[in-house]
């Protein structure tokens, strides 16, 4: 798609003082503008966020930018570098720690800032390149813990005055990848509640443990993840000692989210499984859809289908067809949770509908 219409149609749109910083001891000491034509950005992999914000502000934001032409060319020419330093960064060198992922998160940040408000279409069709890589190179962490939870995907009415459709499907569907779903699709439990006419107090009524919700860090291994994810319940959840709901939601959350991470890493992450390995995964995903059931099979619901889709797409039909279908360990609904009361929902029985099944409780009608 040509992008430079809608882009030179939001450059000259914009009242000029929009395109400048405001604050006069940043105009004072930034220095004279070079021109489009011989202007050549560098952003080091040492401080690509520092380089980056550098290059903006001399070449973006100044003062001494007096035409759109020139603001547009030096602002094309900085993000498509941000965008292949980027990339270096999380593909072309070895395994990346928790503080690089750190330093990368910000520095997207800060290009999607100023994507959203100079160029957002070609920031859209780059960042979907950067998800499927993340997700084929098996980096689940960072699509998660940034990716997502930060909203780094692509621009939007949420965030850009170039969209004004709050419906659009596009922004929620990028990130329903690994098992996630878009932060901002999240509903708190008061608005379901009153949706549903169910008083929060009455669904979450089992009192759980002592720990504080700000510093409960859940721990699931590889090698004992039921027993690791049923003690973390009991003592988190389930214990009698606490009686604040909102606390036993905050832990129930952070469980659930560590248990189908852990599935997600047993099921994808080694490429292959073994039967004996499949049984206890499902043995797992069971417990979890039970709880779900009870505290939020909202969320499980969502994620659910991100576990078929993936299952469908590699090709693992046996772990579907034994585990998620003949065990029911799809969406939760009005057969196993008192937060639904259609018996005749269609979308349950849909679910199953792939790779030759179907729903093992369409066969009792």
């Amino acid at each position: 798609m040509n992008i430079y219409p809608y882009v030179l149609k939001m450059f000259n749109s914009r009242p000029a003082s929009l395109l400048k910083p405001s604050s006069p001891i940043v105009h004072q000491t930034r220095p004279t503008m070079t021109s489009a034509d011989n202007f050549e950005p560098k952003i080091s992999l040492e401080t690509p966020l520092a380089d980056y914000e550098r290059l903006m502000e001399q070449h973006v934001q100044s003062e001494n930018v007096e035409d759109d032409y020139t603001l547009e060319n030096n602002y094309k020419k900085i993000a498509t570098l941000a965008r292949e330093t980027v990339d270096k960064l999380l593909f072309e060198g070895s395994s990346i720690t928790k503080e690089d992922q750190e330093k990368i998160a910000k520095f997207l940040n800060k290009i999607k800032e100023d994507a959203c408000f100079f160029d957002p279409y070609s920031y859209n069709e780059w960042i979907i390149v950067v998800r499927d890589k993340l997700l084929k190179n098996n980096m689940i962490d960072f699509w998660r813990d940034h990716m997502v939870k930060k909203e780094l995907g692509i621009c939007w009415a949420r965030d850009s005055d170039l969209y004004d459709d709050m419906e659009d499907p596009s922004p929620r569907e990028f990130y329903n990848y690994a098992g996630c779903v878009a932060p901002f699709e999240q509903v708190d439990n008061s608005s379901l509640s009153n949706f549903l006419n169910v008083s929060t107090s009455a669904v979450l009524q089992t009192p759980i443990a002592p720990t504080n919700a700000l510093n409960f860090e859940p721990v699931i291994s590889l090698e004992t993840p039921l027993a690791d994810y049923e003690r973390l319940m009991e003592e988190n959840v389930q214990s009698e000692n606490i009686r604040d709901d909102n606390l036993i939601e905050s832990n129930y959350k952070k469980i659930a989210a560590a248990a189908q991470d852990i599935v997600w890493k047993l099921l994808f992450v080694p490429g292959s499984i073994k039967k004996e390995d499949q049984s206890k995964i499902a043995e797992l995903l069971k417990k979890i859809k039970e709880d779900a059931c009870f505290y939020d099979p909202f969320t499980y619901n969502d994620w659910i289908i991100g576990v078929r889709d993936e299952l469908m797409q590699r090709n693992m039909i046996d772990f579907w067809r034994e585990h998620i279908v003949e065990k029911e360990l799809g969406p939760c609904w009005a057969r196993d949770s008192d937060y639904f009361d259609d018996m005749e929902d269609p979308k349950p029985k849909e679910f199953y509908n792939y790779g030759g099944c179907e729903a093992p409780f369409a066969k009792e009608n």
